[in-house]
C-alpha cells in the first residue's frame, strides 16, 4: 500500500497540467484505495489536530450542501464541495500509508515542468495568444501552473539534506522556474500576485539559519523568471499589464465594463449589491442568476455580464449564494490548515518544515487566487487545493513520528 500511495501522490502532481484531467487520474486511484481501511482497519493513532482538519472539510461541505437544498439549486451544484468529503478518507489513507517524500517533490516538479513545456509548445507552435496546456481554461491553468511552481520551491529545504542533494535542489528549481513561467506566458494576472507573497515567505523561512546559498538560489530563480518573462520574444507580460492598467483607468474614469477589469468589477459590484438583501444564507445560485437577469432588464447591471454563473471572486460568490455563513465556511477551508501548517512552520522539527511551509504556500496562493478569480467553482480549482492539503497534512505528520 505504501507503494501504491507513493505512485498516487506522484501521478497527481506530474500529470497535473500534461494531460486533459491529468490531477483526477492520481486523486481517484487514492480514493478508491482508501476502501481498504475498511477492510484492513489500520491503527491511525489521529491527533487532535487531525479531527479539526477533518472536521473543516466537512464543515465546508456541509455547509455548502445545506445552503444548496435550502435554496433549492440544481444537483449539479453538489459537483465541487463533494471534493472536500472525498478528500476525508484520503487522508485516513495517507496518514496510514504515507507516501514517499520523493514522490511528492519529483511529482511537483515534473508536473510544473511539462505542464510549461505544453505551454511553450501552444505559444511558439500553434500561435496560441494565451496558451492553457491540457487544461480548459488558461487562467486556471495559470494558476496551477504557479502553484506547482511555488510548492517545488519549498522542497529545497528537503533537497539538501538527501544523498543526491545537488540533483535534486537542480529539478525543484527547474519545476519552481517553468512553474512560473508557465504562469507568465498563460497571461493570467491573478497567479502573478503571489510571487511577491511567496517571495516574502521564502526570504523569512530561508534567511532564518536554514542556507543563505538556497535563499540566494531561490530568489535568483524568481528574478530569473521575471527577467524571462519581460525579454521572451512577443511576451504577454508587459501586454498584459498594461492592459490591466489601462482598464482600470477606463472604468474609473468612464464606468467601462467592456474590458476585462471592467467586468470583473461590475461582476463584484452586482455581488456586493446582491448580497444586502440576503446577508446571512445569500440567495443560491440560481437566484443570483435570477437576480442578475432582473437588473439587467432594468438597467441596474450592463447585460454583458448576465450569463456569468460566479461573481470571479470566491469571497464575493460565497456572499452573494451563500451568505455569511458561506463566507465563513470558506475562510475556515483557507484558514484553520494555514493555521495548523504556520504552527509546525515555527515550532516543529527540521525535517517537517518544508511540509508546513508547502502548507501554508498552498493556503496563501488560493486566498489570493481567489480575489481575482472563483477558484473553487471548477473541478481543477478545488481537487488542487483539498488534495495537497491532506496530502502534506499527512507526510508531516509521518515525519514528526519519525523525527
Amino acid at each position: 500500500m505504501l507503494g501504491l500511495t507513493s505512485v498516487c501522490v506522484f501521478l497527481f502532481s506530474a500529470l497535473a497540467l500534461a494531460i486533459n484531467s491529468g490531477y483526477s487520474l492520481g486523486a481517484l486511484v487514492l480514493l478508491l484505495a482508501s476502501s481498504w481501511l475498511l477492510w484492513k482497519r489500520p491503527r491511525l493513532n489521529l491527533q487532535r489536530r487531525d479531527y479539526l482538519l477533518l472536521s473543516t472539510l466537512l464543515l465546508y461541505f456541509f455547509v455548502y450542501t445545506a445552503n444548496m437544498l435550502y435554496h433549492a439549486d440544481p444537483t449539479r451544484e453538489l459537483d465541487m464541495p463533494l471534493r472536500a468529503l472525498l478528500a476525508v478518507p484520503v487522508l485516513l489513507l495517507l496518514l496510514a500509508y504515507p507516501p514517499r517524500p520523493e514522490a511528492w517533490w519529483s511529482g511537483l516538479a515534473i508536473g510544473a515542468i511539462s505542464g510549461a513545456a505544453l505551454a511553450f509548445w501552444q505559444f511558439l507552435v500553434l500561435d496560441i495568444y494565451r496558451p492553457q496546456a491540457a487544461t480548459s481554461n488558461a487562467i486556471h491553468y495559470g494558476n496551477v501552473s504557479m502553484l506547482l511552481g511555488m510548492l517545488a520551491l519549498c522542497g529545497l529545504g528537503w533537497a539538501r539534506e538527501q544523498s543526491f542533494r545537488l540533483a535534486w535542489s537542480l529539478l525543484l528549481l527547474a519545476g519552481g522556474l517553468s512553474g512560473i513561467l508557465g504562469s507568465f506566458i498563460s497571461g493570467s494576472r491573478s497567479g502573478w500576485l503571489v510571487l511577491p507573497v511567496c517571495g516574502c515567505l521564502f526570504a523569512y523561512y530561508y534567511s532564518k539559519g536554514r542556507g543563505t546559498r538556497h535563499l540566494a538560489a531561490l530568489l535568483g530563480a524568481l528574478l530569473a523568471a521575471c527577467i524571462l518573462a519581460y525579454t521572451l520574444p512577443n511576451s504577454r507580460v508587459p501586454q498584459r499589464v498594461a492592459v490591466a492598467v489601462n482598464d482600470i483607468k477606463q472604468f474609473q474614469d468612464s464606468d467601462n465594463v467592456t474590458t476585462s477589469v471592467g467586468q470583473r468589477m461590475e461582476m463584484w459590484r452586482t455581488a456586493w449589491t446582491l448580497s444586502s438583501n440576503h446577508i446571512w444564507l445569500g440567495m443560491g445560485r440560481d437566484g443570483y442568476l435570477a437576480a442578475k437577469q432582473q437588473m439587467a432588464d432594468e438597467g441596474k447591471m450592463d447585460k454583458i455580464i448576465k450569463h456569468y454563473t460566479n461573481a470571479h471572486n470566491d469571497y464575493l460568490d460565497a456572499l452573494v449564494k451563500r451568505g455569511i455563513i458561506g463566507v465563513l465556511a470558506l475562510l475556515a477551508l483557507f484558514l484553520v490548515p494555514l493555521a495548523m501548517f504556520a504552527r509546525a512552520l515555527r515550532r516543529s522539527a527540521p525535517a517537517t518544515q518544508p511540509y508546513a511551509l508547502a502548507g501554508v504556500v498552498l493556503c496563501t496562493c488560493y486566498m489570493i487566487f481567489g480575489l481575482t478569480t472563483s477558484s473553487l467553482t471548477l473541478n481543477i480549482g478545488i481537487i488542487m487545493l483539498v488534495f495537497p492539503m491532506v496530502i502534506l497534512w499527512a507526510m508531516l505528520r509521518q515525519q514528526e513520528r519519525i523525527a
